[in-house]
C-alpha cells in the first residue's frame, strides 16, 4: 500500500502508471487518489460500514471528484472526505445511501419514461378515434358500398364532422347529439331529418368495433321528416335566376346552369367528369356508382346544355372533373353560401331592372326556393311541353324496384328518343324564356 502525504503538486507530479495506483493520504486515513493508466487523477474514500460483522463486510469505495487543480484539487477533497467519514463514524452507510438513491432516481426515471410512453401511446389511440379519423375509415371501409355514398359522406362531414372532428369519439354525449340535431333542423329539417339517418349507422360501426361502450344516439328523438316540398319556379323567376348566374363566374354559374338544363341531381351534376361526356354524340354517361338508385343513366344534351360545356371546357382547367373545388381535384363546396350569393344577385337584378323600366323596387322578394327545386321544375316544365310523365321520369332516372305491371314496363323501357326530345324541347324552351333562339334550330316533335 502506497501512502504519501497528498499536495496539490504531488498528485499532479505523478508518473502514468500502467496499472492503477491509489496513493492514501498521510495527514487523513481512508482517503487518497487513485491514478488510472489513462492518467486521470481521482480523489476517492475508502472504508467498512460499522456495526455488527463489521470486519466481514465488503469495503466501500466512493469517489470524491477528478483532480483539476480549481473545482477538485487536494484541500477540497480531503474536506469532502471527512463529511463523508464523519457520516461513517456516525454508523451511517453513504455509499449504500448514495446506491439507494441513485436506484430511486433511475426508478423514477423509468417510471416517468413508461408515464410519458404510456400517454404517447393514448394519444396516439385517441387520435386514431377521433371523429374524423373514424369517419375516413369509415367511408372508406363501410360507406363506400353503398349507392348513397356520396350524400352520406356529405351530410356526416359538413355538420358532425365540423362539429366534433377532434373529438374523441367516446366524448360524444347523448346531449350533444340532441342540442345539434336540434339547431341542425332548425336552420333545415330536412337536413336534421337526413344527418340523423346517417349517425345511427355511424355509430352502430363504431359500437361493433369497440370504440364505445354504447351508442350515442340511443334515445335520442329523431327529428320530423320534411313535408314535401310543391314550390316549381315560374318561368320568370327561371329567368332571373339564370341571369344571375351570368356574374357568378366558374364553378356555380355553369353548375346551376346545368341543374337548370338537365334535371339531374346536384350530386350528379357536382360529381361530373370529363371522361363521362361525350360532346360529339351530345350525350353524358353516368355509371351507377354515382346515381342514386345504382343504376347508370344517359343523359341527351341540348345544344344549351352542351354551351355551356363547351364554355368550361375552353377555360382549359387541369383534372377529369368538369367542376372541381379549391385544391387539384377538389370536391366543390360551399353550396349554402353559394345559393345566398344567387338569392342576393337576383334581388339586385330585380332592383336594376326595375329602375331601368321606370317602375318602383320590388316590395318583396322572391319566394324561397331550393337547389332541388330546380329539379321539380325541370319535371314540371316537360310535363307542361307535354312530355308524357313515365318519359319525365326516365329523363331524371326515377325508377323503382318494382317490375310488375305498366309502371313496371314502362320503368324497363328506355325511350331514348322521347327523352332526348324532351331534353331537347326543354333546353328550347329555357333559351325562349331568356329571350333567344334555340341553338339546335330543329323542332323536336314529341311522342309519348
Amino acid at each position: 500500500m502506497t501512502t504519501a502525504k497528498l499536495t496539490d503538486g504531488l498528485v499532479a507530479g505523478f508518473d502514468t502508471p500502467k496499472r492503477e495506483l491509489i496513493v492514501w493520504d498521510e495527514a487523513l486515513a481512508r482517503f487518497g487518489v487513485r491514478i488510472s493508466p489513462t492518467g486521470g487523477r481521482f480523489y476517492l474514500v475508502q472504508y467498512r460500514p460499522k456495526g455488527e460483522g463489521a470486519r466481514a463486510r465488503t469495503a466501500r469505495r466512493i469517489t470524491i471528484g477528478q483532480h483539476d487543480g480549481a473545482l477538485w484539487n487536494v484541500t477540497k477533497a480531503r474536506a469532502a472526505a471527512r463529511r463523508i467519514l464523519a457520516q461513517v463514524d456516525l454508523g451511517q452507510d453513504p455509499f449504500a445511501d448514495r446506491q439507494a438513491e441513485r436506484e430511486a432516481r433511475l426508478a423514477a426515471e423509468l417510471a416517468a419514461k413508461a408515464e410519458a410512453e404510456a400517454k404517447a401511446r393514448e394519444a396516439e389511440a385517441r387520435k386514431a378515434e377521433t371523429f374524423n379519423a373514424l369517419l375516413d375509415l369509415y367511408v372508406t371501409r363501410k360507406l363506400s358500398r353503398r349507392r348513397s355514398r356520396v350524400e352520406a359522406e356529405r351530410l356526416l362531414r359538413t355538420g358532425p364532422a365540423r362539429k366534433w372532428g377532434e373529438r374523441h369519439v367516446s366524448e360524444i354525449g347523448r346531449k350533444d347529439l340532441a342540442l345539434f340535431l336540434e339547431e341542425l333542423s332548425t336552420r333545415s329539417q330536412a337536413v336534421g331529418h337526413a344527418t340523423y339517418a346517417e349517425l345511427g349507422p355511424f355509430f352502430a360501426w363504431c359500437l361493433d368495433r369497440d370504440v364505445i361502450p354504447a351508442s350515442p344516439l340511443a334515445g335520442v328523438r329523431r327529428p320530423s321528416r320534411p313535408q314535401a316540398r310543391e314550390r316549381v319556379l315560374l318561368d320568370e323567376e327561371l329567368r332571373l335566376i339564370w341571369t344571375a348566374t351570368e356574374g357568378r363566374g366558374y364553378p356555380f354559374g355553369p353548375l346551376f346552369k346545368l341543374l337548370i338544363l338537365t334535371g339531374q341531381r346536384r350530386g350528379e351534376v357536382t360529381g361530373m367528369d370529363w371522361a363521362e361526356l361525350d360532346l360529339e354524340a351530345g350525350i353524358w354517361r353516368i355509371p351507377g356508382e354515382r346515381t342514386k338508385n345504382g343504376q347508370a343513366h344517359e343523359i341527351d344534351l341540348s345544344p344549351e346544355a352542351l354551351q355551356v360545356l363547351k364554355d368550361v371546357k375552353a377555360l382549359g382547367l387541369p383534372g377529369g372533373q368538369v367542376f372541381q373545388g379549391r385544391g387539384a381535384g377538389g370536391q366543390v363546396t360551399g353550396f349554402s353560401a353559394a345559393k345566398r350569393a344567387l338569392v342576393r344577385a337576383v334581388e339586385a337584378l330585380r332592383r336594376k331592372e326595375a329602375a331601368e323600366a321606370g317602375e318602383d323596387p320590388p316590395g318583396k322578394p322572391l319566394p324561397h326556393w331550393t337547389i332541388h327545386d330546380l329539379r321539380r321544375t325541370v319535371a314540371t316544365g316537360m310535363n307542361g311541353l307535354d312530355v308524357p310523365p313515365h318519359v319525365v321520369e326516365r329523363v331524371l332516372n326515377h325508377i323503382t324496384s318494382t317490375k310488375s305491371g305498366l309502371v313496371g314496363v314502362y320503368q324497363r323501357h328506355e325511350y331514348r328518343p322521347q327523352r332526348k326530345a324532351a331534353l331537347l324541347a326543354w333546353g328550347s324552351h329555357v333559351a325562349a324564356v331568356l329571350g333567344k333562339e334555340p341553338t339546335g334550330g330543329n323542332v323536336v316533335r314529341l311522342r309519348a
